[in-house]
């Protein structure tokens, strides 16, 4: 079930902003985030996403189409509503354990420091999730997998690097967040899987 490069790359756009918003969450608080940090989370991500792609793929030829477009559908649409959730603190109280912002908190539990390896490794699977869900609902694009495997890594490292340099640019200026756009789109993504 392959799916087109754009849409491919939209896709991975919007899965790396949970990444982003991490890092922005540690940028507004200060946490240094070391290359290493930052390019293990970045490598869970990929792999996952792209083992997903790939496995998506070959459940994809077990299963038929209108059944396959169904789940992509009720996926994307359940992590667009995710989304959405965690962006608008009206729909959550302000002790809700399951936003992106604060799982980030949870893993790094010594604030203003160091964000350590095992924590990177621990905020990259938690935040795998998404991706997980996604890759398997969509299959691979058509591209080779290691350029695949190079593209989710590489999209993922750079988010989360932009979150952290837009969180101390943003620290004491505003904290604007756009992870609405994120589920926008991929409620539109999950739509245009219905047709």
């Amino acid at each position: 079930m392959t799916f087109s490069n754009s849409v491919f790359l939209l896709l991975v756009i919007v899965l790396s902003m949970d990444s982003f918003t991490a890092g922005f969450s540690y940028g507004i608080e200060k946490v240094r985030v070391p290359f290493s940090s930052s390019f293990t989370a970045a490598l869970i991500s990929g792999t996952m996403l792209t083992f997903s792609l790939w496995m998506g793929d070959i459940l994809a030829e077990r299963i038929p189409e209108a059944l396959t477009k169904s789940i992509s559908f009720l996926v994307l649409f359940l992590l667009a509503l995710y989304k959405f959730y965690d962006t608008f603190p009206f729909l959550h109280n302000k002790n809700a354990s399951l936003t992106t912002k604060v799982i980030s908190k949870k893993i790094n539990r010594k604030p203003k420091e160091v964000l350590s390896f095992s924590e990177a490794l621990l905020l990259a699977l938690a935040l795998s999730a998404d991706n997980i869900s996604a890759g398997l609902c969509n299959g691979l694009p058509s591209l080779p997998i290691p350029l695949t495997f190079l593209v989710t890594t590489g999209i993922h490292f750079t988010a989360l690097l932009l979150g952290v340099l837009t969180g101390r640019f943003f620290a004491q200026k505003c904290s604007a967040d756009f992870s609405w756009l994120g589920a926008i789109i991929l409620m539109l993504l999950a739509f245009g899987h219905l047709f």
